[in-house]
């Protein structure tokens, strides 16, 4: 399954959900099939690798030629030929590499909500961890570490899923996938330390920021995030700033911005509707915001996003 056909169906899925609450989000049949697995390899005239964007599904990542700078949030980090990383959901994360040298990479996007149906259900402890936790969860894998060896075999195999029938390896990726995710949360459970009443306090922020997700093509309003969260509004801002480092309406701009980052890169819509789609009804504005946070306008992002890069299915 190509990924841009998968962000494609996805986003009309969204269209279609929003129009239906009371429809089920994901189904959990096996033809549902919620992962992409996808080959890209971007040549030497260009100096991203991987153009920023987050999404709702996990990801595990493994760069097969090439030297990057892999950017987390606000990490960075150094992959090298036969590294990987496992990315958690709703986090920013994009790529640079030097110029005059090419690079390939393999990816396996899936849902968590898709595993969540085999972990216990929704909200369950492995799933509700790592989606909670999002950058503690971030894990790197090293060729060199001895550690990691056992785990970047069985990431190797999802490329070679990638010319073969679903049905002859469906059910062997889930497990693979699961065993993978094990080790994930048994790591992150070693470095956290629970503080009852910051989970409890973080909780009612991730309300709000799950809220925005959804909603960042709305006309949010500080009142339904206060009324999501379960806090008063001056505690909400205040939790709020303290957890992300941004003021809500600080932190959708940054969600919207991002959304038309990605649009801009895999569709061929004209840069005034993806604006508008993304929640922005004022075109200035928007190039004004996409320029201070991304650092070039909404034209030059899409084209030096695009050069060189080609995906394979």
């Amino acid at each position: 399954m190509n990924l841009l056909y998968y962000f494609a169906m996805k986003t009309k899925s969204d269209a279609l959900q929003k129009r239906n609450r009371n429809l089920e989000k994901v189904s959990h049949e096996t033809a549902a099939r919620p992962f992409s697995i996808h080959h890209t390899f971007v040549d030497g005239d260009n100096t991203n690798a991987l153009y920023l964007h987050c999404h709702p599904e996990a990801e595990f990542f493994c760069l097969a030629e090439g030297e990057i700078q892999f950017f987390v949030e606000d990490q960075v980090i150094t992959l090298r030929p036969g590294d990987a990383i496992f990315v958690p959901p709703d986090v920013t994360h994009h790529a640079d590499k030097a110029p005059g040298i090419s690079c390939s990479y393999d990816a396996l996007v899936f849902s968590l909500d898709w595993l969540s149906g085999y972990l216990g259900g929704e909200g369950n402890l492995y799933v509700n961890l790592l989606l909670k936790s999002r950058t503690d969860a971030v894990t790197v894998y090293r060729r060199e570490s001895a550690e990691d060896g056992e785990t970047l075999l069985r990431l190797s195999h999802f490329k070679e899923y990638l010319d073969r029938p679903i049905q002859s390896y469906e059910m062997k990726l889930l497990g693979e996938l699961m065993i993978s995710l094990q080790e994930i949360f048994n790591a992150v459970s070693a470095r956290m330390r629970y503080n009852e009443k910051a989970d409890a306090a973080r909780e009612g922020v991730q309300k709000g920021i799950d809220y925005l997700m959804r909603h960042y093509d709305d006309g949010v309003t500080l009142a339904e995030l206060v009324e999501h969260s379960g806090y008063s509004e001056s505690h909400f801002c205040h939790r709020f700033k303290a957890v992300t480092g941004y003021a809500p309406f600080a932190y959708l701009n940054r969600i919207r911005v991002i959304k038309a980052a990605e649009r801009l890169i895999i569709s061929e819509d004209k840069i005034t509707k993806i604006a508008a789609d993304c929640g922005f009804d004022n075109i200035s504005y928007f190039n004004r915001v996409f320029r201070r946070q991304m650092g070039v306008s909404p034209r030059e992002y899409r084209a030096g996003g695009r050069q060189g890069r080609k995906e394979i299915q």
